[in-house]
């Protein structure tokens, strides 16, 4: 009987040193949600600003996109993001980084040829 309530008790505390490992700061399944990023980019004179942003993967990824001048977009193929802005017009949108790596940002438009010199980076840790 002696080693049915010693193998009670240990498969006890062992459900319990799990259950505390789950819930502790930092665990792994609370590092996957990421964090809330914000960023404001501004796109004028053929080029945008700032022309690199950095984040974690799993982050969620809040951009307020501004066309100074004429029309531009704010585009990453690999995310299959496509967002236009008129002239002087702000659009706000979000996006979980759920891929790692570096992907160029770009104005897709055509109107103006300078338009494809338009490029920034996306990094994804």
């Amino acid at each position: 009987m002696r080693s049915r309530q010693w193998l009670a008790l240990t498969f006890a505390v062992s459900v319990l040193l799990l259950v505390s490992a789950a819930a502790a700061p930092g665990n792994v399944a609370a590092q996957d949600q990421g964090q809330v990023r914000e960023f404001t980019i501004a796109g004028g004179n053929y080029a945008f600003s700032p022309a690199a942003i950095q984040v974690n993967r799993n982050d969620l990824v809040k951009i307020t996109f501004t066309a100074q001048d004429i029309p531009h977009s704010f585009s990453v193929n690999e995310y299959r993001i496509l967002k236009r802005a008129a002239a002087g017009q702000t659009v706000t949108f979000e996006f979980r980084a759920d891929q790692s790596g570096q992907f160029t940002f770009f104005c897709s438009l055509t109107q103006d040829a300078k338009c494809r010199d338009m490029k920034g980076i996306l990094t994804v840790r």
